[in-house]
């Protein structure tokens, strides 16, 4: 059975965090959330979860890569 989520990605340039050693590190806010569609009594709560740019790359690339091989799949079809 799957189902359907909503994924919303944001990040607030005023949120940037300075280090006294000149690292600047920009959290990235990742919110997932049920079906939109689905009525209110039947919706998950929303998860969220902050990322910072560095370790927001690896899970960016893997969903690059399943969207390149899904797109693939879909021309083949």
């Amino acid at each position: 059975m799957s189902e359907h989520y909503d994924v919303r990605a944001a990040l607030d340039p005023e949120a940037l965090e300075e280090y006294p050693n000149g690292v600047g590190v920009q959290e990235i806010e990742l919110t997932f959330t049920s079906d939109p569609d689905a009525p209110s009594w039947r919706q998950a709560t929303p998860v969220m979860c902050q990322i910072d740019a560095r370790r927001a790359q690896e899970p960016a690339f893997e969903l690059l890569i399943l969207a390149e091989r899904a797109e693939r799949l879909e021309q083949t079809r």
